[in-house]
């Protein structure tokens, strides 16, 4: 619910929402954001119009529950040149965060996940910017606040505070990583370190103990910044850690979706086997269809490979959106609901084979374009999954997997070359189950099949020359990317996630209990390649 200012000022919680704002704008003191001065000596440097108007936005916090004010000012109304310039700011991705959790696990490294408080109110402002007082400041008439400290909601706060702390990092010790910029690695004779953060909320992982305190001392004295040595939760994942390894489910977010769809029924598969959909005629946007897919996507991308395709399926109609588009969508909903708990596990497998990866193809679909999909793993723990819809046309299945083996290959160099300071050169292998296409990719067959593809899809060619990659052929039974490329019936999906370390979280206050589902896993990995 939308609340402003005038709202808290009348609601029942009134008390506590005045001590969240007085909260607040002591953090601001503390952290000298910003100085009044007289109006005549702002219209110096800038117009009136560019003087930012502010607001108060206001959020109750659960678990435990508490009452957050924040101050932001409508950066909307900026002009570049005159109180911005660049914006850009690195936003990390999932992929590199399983990673950190998968090298820490094999590792045995103590883990600990932190939030920044008031991050953005710690870094310097690059240009001057004006604002107007917001309600609740006592501020006299004729003034107005220049910012000293990147204000929430100005275009370049999300800049600033990224170079601020990459500050911080590198004066300790930390290098940011070029492969992903919200990841930093350190290296010293004391040890190594790896560091991962999205905006203020982010994960710690050390060689030593002693290591990992020196560097979370060191980083509290530089900001305001609480600590966590029990994982439970970091953007918007379930995270729960036991002697087994690591439970990432999305059982929260799953359940604030369902409540979305009110309803007892419940489905095995993502999608029924075989769906096939059409666009509508209508060309209008469903915005409760789309909400649900921005909600089902991040679920995907999170710990969820198994309703990947599905979620992506459906995302293709978010034009012209049709009845039958939402009975699939309450299906998808449905399987949740049966799978609230499910997701990924990253644990100690004992693999010496550091990264794998499944690639697959289904040839055809609507529009002629086929779909790929590819899971990479890293000592048996997924990392990275895909599925998406190939924008050329392929005119055979061996030009498919073909396609589809370039985009898995540039994704394994990215995600070997990750840590590689601590990991060390590794050539990732890939397991196609289409042997023309691996012969072609091998050299040891003709190309008339590809050969008028465009050259980017000959990457794969290249990169097995020179030894960056392996290619092997597996069998259609123990290819586990199958999953992301088309709707499978209940059995294989059950297969699926049994494989793929699927577990179940009773979840609690405490970050539950871990049940692990899938104990053959290694077994049978080892057991498909062979």
């Amino acid at each position: 619910m939308y609340l402003q200012y005038r709202d808290v000022m009348i609601s029942p919680q009134k008390d506590n929402w005045i001590a969240a704002i007085e909260d607040e704008l002591k953090s601001m003191k503390d952290e000298n954001v910003f100085n009044v001065i007289d109006l005549k000596d702002a219209l110096r440097n800038q117009k009136a119009s560019d003087i930012l108007s502010t607001r108060w936005v206001f959020a109750q916090k659960t678990a435990p529950l508490r009452y957050k004010a924040r101050l932001v000012a409508r950066g909307f109304k900026q002009t570049k040149g005159i109180n911005f310039e660049e914006t850009f700011a690195p936003t990390p991705t999932f992929n590199a965060l399983r990673l950190l959790f998968s090298i820490a696990i094999t590792n045995k490294w103590l883990i600990r996940t932190f939030d920044v408080k008031v991050a953005f109110l710690h870094s310097l402002i690059d240009m001057p910017v004006f604002v107007w007082p917001p309600r609740g400041l006592d501020i006299p008439p004729g003034k107005v606040l220049r910012l000293n400290k990147a204000l929430y909601g100005t275009k370049q706060a999300a800049r600033c505070w990224w170079r601020h702390l990459t500050n911080i990092l590198m004066d300790i010790g930390f290098e940011p990583n070029k492969e992903d910029l919200s990841t930093y690695t350190y290296l010293s004779s004391s040890g190594t370190a790896l560091l991962w953060i999205h905006v203020d909320d982010g994960a710690l992982t050390a060689s030593s103990p002693q290591l990992l305190e020196e560097i979370v001392n060191a980083v509290s004295r530089k900001l305001k910044i609480k600590w966590d040595e029990k994982i439970t939760s970091l953007v918007g994942l379930n995270i729960h850690q036991s002697a087994e390894g690591i439970c990432i489910t999305q059982s929260d977010l799953i359940r604030k979706l369902i409540t979305l769809c009110p309803s007892n029924i419940t489905a095995k598969s993502p999608l029924p086997p075989n769906c096939k959909l059409e666009s509508g005629p209508s060309k209008e946007m469903d915005i409760p269809y789309l909400q649900r897919i921005g909600m089902l996507l991040y679920i995907a991308q999170g710990s969820r490979p198994d309703i990947t395709f599905a979620v992506n399926y459906l995302a293709r109609f978010s034009l012209g959106t049709t009845e039958d588009h939402w009975k699939a969508l309450e299906h998808l909903i449905a399987y949740l609901r049966m799978t609230t708990t499910s997701g990924i596990m990253i644990r100690d497998s004992g693999s010496t084979s550091a990264f794998e990866c499944y690639v697959d193809a289904n040839w055809g679909g609507e529009g002629n374009r086929s779909t790929h999909g590819f899971l990479l793993l890293h000592n048996n723990n997924p990392i990275s999954w895909q599925s998406k819809r190939q924008a050329t046309i392929a005119s055979s299945t061996c030009q498919a997997e073909y396609m589809a083996m370039s985009f898995a290959a540039r994704e394994c160099l990215w995600i070997s070359r990750l840590f590689q300071p601590i990991l060390g050169i590794s050539i990732p292998r890939l397991y196609s189950d289409n042997k023309t296409s691996v012969n072609i990719a091998l050299n040891i067959a003709s190309q008339k099949q590809t050969r008028h593809l465009i050259r980017e899809f000959n990457l794969v060619n290249e990169y097995i020359a020179k030894g960056k990659i392996s290619l092997c052929w597996i069998s259609t039974h123990a290819q586990m990317a199958d999953i992301l490329t088309k709707p499978l019936g209940s059995l294989k999906v059950t297969q699926f996630l049994s494989l793929l370390n699927s577990i179940k979280v009773n979840v609690t206050s405490r970050g539950g209990e871990c049940y692990d589902s899938s104990k053959n896993q290694k077994k049978f990995l080892e057991h498909s390649k062979t």
